[in-house]
């Protein structure tokens, strides 16, 4: 999840849901997150939007009331932080994926994958909880210091202090054993079987599952902002432009990424893409305002 000035959200991709057509209005979302068939969002006032796919209330019984600071997605699971770094969780309890959630405050970071979910703490541990088939819960890296989580569908990522990236739990596409080496990352994402990182230069590493088609990253510098689907990838360029590469599918996740510029924030669900743009009009108006100003002048 990625948190910026206010904008209005674009989506694309698969429907089944209402993962696009239902993506609610307005121009003071500051933060958008996806997963499975379910989109999430923070308005400016620190209020939940919710929208998509609602077997388990992870739509309805989104938390009401303002102030939270960030938000996750599961695949049957919402998940989101307040101000004081609590974390509230809503959604399908299999597993204890609510009922687990850690009570107590401090919280900074919030992942969550298909059925486990990872929490960073103030002082860079990570707790874990939930499913735990892959290890994803009880081989999570101990210590301090990490500074960034991700979570793909069975498996989890973690940055430590030095920019390099740890994964755990399933490897069955090259998840944990592609994972690059080097040190200097500034910033990790997943799809669900996909990692990504960027260094701090704006390349993008990527690895996981391919079949010719993830690793076809863009190459180049610059980017500051990277999120997963299936498959595909989506990158921000510095001019706010959207990279996209990897599985087109029938929904074209990557056809159809919007064009231009200025987007601020990108992020993936299962089968689509989301992301966050400058309301024109509020453009428009600052236009009008300096051409009044220089009239003036």
């Amino acid at each position: 999840m990625q948190q910026v000035n206010a904008g209005k959200i674009v989506a694309w991709g698969f429907n089944s849901d209402g993962e696009v057509s239902n993506v609610p209005t307005g121009t003071d979302f500051t933060a958008i997150a996806g997963y499975g068939y379910n989109g999430y969002a923070l308005r400016s006032d620190g209020s939940i939007a919710a929208w998509g796919d609602n077997p388990y209330s992870q739509v309805s019984n989104a938390p009401t009331g303002t102030g939270f600071t960030a938000i996750a997605g599961g695949l049957y699971n919402g998940y989101a932080l307040r101000a004081n770094g609590s974390i509230a969780a809503w959604g399908w309890n299999g597993i204890g994926l609510i009922s687990s959630t850690p009570a107590g405050t401090g919280f900074t970071a919030v992942a969550a994958g298909d059925y486990h979910v990872f929490a960073l703490t103030a002082n860079g541990s990570i707790v874990a909880w939930g499913d735990n088939r892959y290890g994803q819960v009880s081989n999570a890296p101990k210590g301090t210091g990490f500074k960034d989580i991700a979570s793909g569908e069975d498996c989890g990522y973690a940055l430590t202090a030095n920019g390099t990236v740890v994964g755990w739990g399933d490897n069955t596409f090259g998840q944990l054993s592609n994972i690059p080496t080097e040190s200097g990352f500034v910033t990790i994402a997943a799809g669900p079987n996909t990692g990504y990182a960027l260094r701090a230069d704006g390349s993008i590493a990527v690895w996981g599952v391919d079949g010719g088609r993830i690793t076809n990253a863009p190459t180049g510098t610059g980017f500051t902002a990277i999120a997963g689907s299936w498959s595909t990838g989506f990158a921000l360029r510095s001019d706010g432009s959207i990279a996209s590469w990897g599985w087109d599918g029938y929904y074209g996740l990557v056809s159809n990424a919007p064009k231009g510029t200025g987007f601020t924030s990108v992020a993936g669900g299962y089968y689509n893409g989301y992301a966050l743009t400058p309301e024109p009009a509020t453009l428009l108006l600052f236009c009008l305002g300096m051409t009044l100003l220089r009239r003036k002048k």
